[in-house]
């Protein structure tokens, strides 16, 4: 065995065996030599940087001691522990075309099945679902012209007080006094606001009061068939992200190699510590874009991009815009 290999090449007996055969081509004896040693430097440079980011968090915690947290330094543990990961994915790089080379299994994330693509279709229904519904915004527009109809009401009873008082001091004041003229005034002009009330405003405000109710009965009726289909979306999409994280997770935990797509975009592993949730979530999203839009591409883990003329307000590419935000957000 060499670096954890199995080469025969010292095995007296394999070559006994096997003398009378050809010796295997030199070049292919000479690239797995040369992705050993690659495996081998790589190993060694994450020793060294696991090495001086021990000897930093201890300097940095002997100067805390001394001196309180200091953010540079901190800054700078944090640069060689995001290098050694991304060296630790370089080794687990190397390691999975050495095992390609010796025919290990590949993984097909991909290859769901039909049940877990009726998951997916089901729960790719919720975004033109949810646009059939009337919105709390359009809903508070109704309800404001039904409560409308009431204040211009109101406003009307109020009208008819104030002339009915305007009447009661017209009987009771003289003819030339003052106080008849500004009462005659005040008839005038609350005749005239009575009469734009019952003509004008009283019969809008009744006519967009009962638009508005029948606006609303009918978006009860659309909540009543939507909410369901609703629901159902939602829990497929909940019994989709299960089963799309455990397939991940067993890949995981198997011997096989994860597809390319997979390793370009997420790598190999998830990263240590508490951005690992994070991490398989986004794995079981980027796996349910795939899965919803039938994407096969062997290296774009999202596939193509948008076309130039292609209206990127629709689902697929509003989720992609997402999925790519939060593969940026962890290569950080």
């Amino acid at each position: 065995m060499t670096r954890g290999y199995a080469t025969y090449g010292d095995d007296p007996d394999f070559e006994a065996e096997y003398a009378d055969y050809a010796e295997p081509a030199d070049d292919t004896r000479r690239d797995l030599d040369e992705l050993f040693a690659a495996v081998d430097g790589l190993r060694t440079a994450v020793q060294d940087v696991d090495a001086r980011d021990a000897g930093l968090r201890q300097e940095f915690a002997d100067l805390a001691d001394r001196v309180g947290p200091g953010a540079p330094q901190e800054h700078r543990i944090d640069q060689l522990g995001r290098q050694l990961e991304r060296l630790q994915q370089q080794v687990q790089a190397l390691e999975r075309a050495v095992r390609v080379s010796d025919g290990v299994p590949q993984a097909n994330l991909d290859d769901v099945g039909a049940e877990t693509r009726a998951l997916a279709a089901q729960a790719a229904r919720w975004d033109d679902l949810h646009k059939e519904l009337v919105t709390k915004e359009q809903r508070a527009r109704h309800e404001q012209e039904i409560a409308r109809l009431g204040d211009v009401r109101e406003a009307g009873a109020r009208c008819d007080a104030d002339l009915l008082d305007v009447i009661r001091r017209l009987a009771t004041t003289d003819r030339g006094s003052r106080a008849r003229g500004d009462a005659e005034s005040s008839l005038r002009a609350l005749s005239t606001r009575r009469r734009t009330l019952l003509d004008e405003e009283i019969p809008a405000a009744f006519d967009a009061a009962e638009q508005a109710r029948l606006a609303l009965r009918e978006a009860d009726a659309v909540d009543a068939r939507v909410v369901p289909q609703l629901e159902r979306a939602e829990r497929a999409w909940q019994d989709l992200q299960v089963r799309l994280r455990t397939r991940i997770t067993d890949a995981l935990g198997s011997n096989a190699l994860l597809p390319m797509w997979f390793s370009h975009a997420l790598g190999v592993a998830p990263p240590s510590g508490t951005s690992g949730d994070a991490w398989i979530r986004t794995a079981a999203s980027v796996l349910a874009y795939r899965v919803t839009f039938g994407i096969k591409d062997p290296a774009l883990p999202l596939g193509p991009p948008s076309t130039d003329g292609a209206d990127t307000t629709e689902r697929r590419w509003t989720w992609r815009a997402r999925l790519e935000s939060d593969l940026d957000e962890l290569s950080r």
